[in-house]
């Protein structure tokens, strides 16, 4: 993948050996506020472009224009009357994915003062948006018609000093590579991404980082009685297994937070089988253990004195011979019964055996989960924001502040006593779906008996999110592949609040 070398230099973007000029523009009155030293220094071609226009500063413009000297390109790139981080983000995308195709090798971008936004946080925005936004999937699975990668660098400059800028280009870089580590996992086709080959990745992860790691495999989770990852997983081709890694960032032993990722390489519904269109995208099943395993990767990488757990149910969910079936009962990790309604609603049965031994076994403070879990959950908030559900009120509060800062939005989901009705099986303690209403809830719902204290879980559907479907959702740092949506913001949570216990 392509990989920029990021540098922050304070003072102005004159002078400095690079190919490309780029500004960030706010706007005012529906004019642009181009910065004075860029007037002055191209007079002439600023003149041209605000005379014809066709550049307001608007959020998203981006203009390109020769000069007749010093740099060979000048970029702006509108951020709007109130600029945003996610207008930067925006920006800086548009820019280096313009740039990418004309050929460009390094790249200075310029913002001053003209914004209330903290130059830090523009800063790594800035980097985390272009990297994201240079990801591109056919670099590994292409044979022929690849694109030659001419960008090399990207050198940031404001006014005055940013406190700690090399912490944050270094943070902020560790921190979309694992992003699109998580990426390439979703985006790997499940033939080349099964559960053994998601072990074999969990396993390189523990050795190049010094993880902890445990697998179960099927007997292991028959003496376990783990039957609900074994339900789901005997129709595959591939055995199924649960996956564990530890992290210890601090001297302790607790554990802070543990992280469950839906891993079903690939969902074709099992024996109530999906269409075919329905088919067609379900290798990004794994996309929860994908951010789990990004997660890890990034709280390793950047060190953050915190300790996680995180927990892999990893099964192929097909039609086989011995696959489970509609109306069969499963005694669960934690004793209770389920009915299976439905043998297309399996990210649930699996995540609940997770969810029951991470708890029982580490007792985290907080446990996360990550599922792409119901299409029920793209009905109500489309592809622009995960379904949040917890019952901590501070948390969702902390946790939808963070996601509208990064860029990673979700929307709280009531969990009522009223949607708990909907499992209730005449045969087993609870039945895997409740039926077509209220479906993400319901999903939801089922997936807190199985645990003892629900009050210090969050489970985040990233169904919506998970990846881009129909070019949904619009955002340039976003090709038409997996989104990683989840990494950044359990980093940023834990990097908010986890300092150096």
């Amino acid at each position: 993948m392509a990989r920029l070398n990021y540098s922050f230099k304070q003072g102005t973007p004159l002078g400095i050996e690079a190919d490309t000029l780029a500004v960030l523009v706010p706007q005012s009155n529906g004019e642009p506020m181009i910065p004075d030293i860029i007037k002055e220094s191209w007079k002439d071609v600023v003149n041209r472009i605000i005379g014809q226009g066709d550049f307001k500063g608007e959020e998203g413009e981006i203009r390109i224009t020769y000069l007749p000297k010093g740099y060979a390109l000048l970029v702006l790139a509108g951020v709007g009357e109130k600029p945003s981080l996610e207008s930067i983000r925006i920006a800086c995308a548009k820019i280096v994915r313009a740039l990418e195709d004309l050929r460009a090798k390094d790249i200075v971008v310029y913002f001053d003062k003209s914004t209330d936004l903290d130059p830090s946080d523009v800063l790594a925005q800035c980097i985390e948006a272009s990297d994201i936004a240079l990801y591109d999937p056919g670099e590994v699975f292409k044979a022929k018609e690849r694109k030659e990668k001419t960008l090399k660098s990207l050198t940031i400059v404001y006014p005055e000093e940013i406190s700690g800028a090399q912490e944050i280009i270094r943070r902020s870089t560790l921190l979309a590579d694992a992003v699109n580590y998580a990426r390439l996992i979703a985006d790997t086709p499940s033939s080349q991404m099964n559960p053994e080959e998601v072990e074999e990745e969990a396993r390189k992860l523990a050795e190049t980082y010094g993880l902890g790691i445990k697998v179960f495999h099927v007997e292991d989770l028959k003496r376990m009685g783990m039957n609900g990852i074994l339900a789901v997983g005997c129709g595959g081709g591939i055995p199924p297994r649960l996956i564990i890694l530890e992290y210890k960032g601090r001297e302790a032993d607790e554990w802070d937070i543990g992280i469950v990722g839906k891993t079903v390489t690939f969902d074709a519904g099992g024996l109530d089988l999906k269409s075919a269109q329905s088919m067609e995208r379900m290798k990004y099943d794994k996309s929860g253990g994908a951010v789990a395993l990004g997660i890890i990767k990034a709280a390793s990488s950047l060190k953050l004195p915190v300790n996680i757990v995180v927990a892999l149910p990893a099964v192929e969910n097909l039609p086989g011979p011995k696959a489970y079936k509609p109306r069969d009962i499963i005694k669960m990790y934690n004793g209770l019964t389920v009915e299976v309604g439905n043998t297309d609603a399996e990210g649930r049965i699996i995540m609940a055996d997770a969810l029951s031994y991470i708890e029982k076994t580490y007792r985290p403070s907080k446990i996360f989960d990550f599922a792409t879990l119901t299409g029920a959950i793209v009905i109500a908030l489309g592809n622009y924001a995960a379904g949040l559900f917890t019952k901590d009120d501070e948390l969702a509060k902390e946790l939808y502040a963070l996601g509208q800062k990064i860029g990673e939005k979700l929307w709280r989901m009531p969990l009522w006593k009223e949607y708990y009705e909907q499992l209730k099986s005449t045969f087993a303690d609870t039945n895997n779906i409740g039926g077509r209403p209220a479906g993400a809830i319901t999903a939801a719902a089922f997936l807190s008996k199985f645990l003892e204290d629900p009050s210090k879980w969050v489970h985040l559907d990233i169904a919506g999110v998970a990846y881009v479907e129909n070019e949904m959702p619009r955002k340039p740092y976003y090709r038409d592949c997996a989104t990683g949506w989840g990494v950044r913001l359990l980093i940023y949570y834990i990097m908010e609040n986890f300092r150096g216990q």
